[in-house]
């Protein structure tokens, strides 16, 4: 009988116990594959749920898959149009407020190999802990 009062009293604790849900998150993460720039991108639009939470980096397919920028870049001795290219730089954090959205693309524009632009995971890095985003 005290076993069983034991784990009563156990399971209204647990039961009492908050559950984070992902609506409670301090972002909201949508994800767009193949968008109208490049064939094989992946769009990641961040929201931000709270105030002052500052995007540190974003890494899609554990870094597999290259952040692009806008502009002009080499590729085999030659310059390309304006358009979106692999970025050769570090990521830039940026600090967000509540409501507002940014979109980073990330994608194999040059179709180059070793390149995995096949959506399976993000995962953002922020101040405030790391989302991870699955398919």
């Amino acid at each position: 009988m005290k076993t069983v009062l034991i784990a009563f009293a156990t399971l209204a604790v647990l039961a009492a116990m908050p559950v984070q849900a992902a609506d409670e998150d301090a972002i909201k993460v949508n994800i767009e594959k193949s968008g109208y720039e490049c064939h094989d991108c992946v769009y990641v639009t961040v929201t931000a749920r709270t105030d002052n939470i500052q995007i540190d980096k974003i890494d899609v397919n554990r870094g597999r898959c290259p952040q692009l920028k806008q502009g002009k870049t080499t590729y085999n001795g030659k310059t390309t149009p304006e358009g979106w290219w692999p970025n050769k730089g570090t990521f830039t954090p940026r600090k967000m407020q509540f409501a507002e959205s940014l979109t980073w693309r990330f994608g194999n524009p040059l179709w180059q190999t070793g390149i995995s632009c096949n959506f399976l995971e993000a995962r953002i890095f922020t101040d405030q802990g790391t989302f991870t985003v699955s398919d």
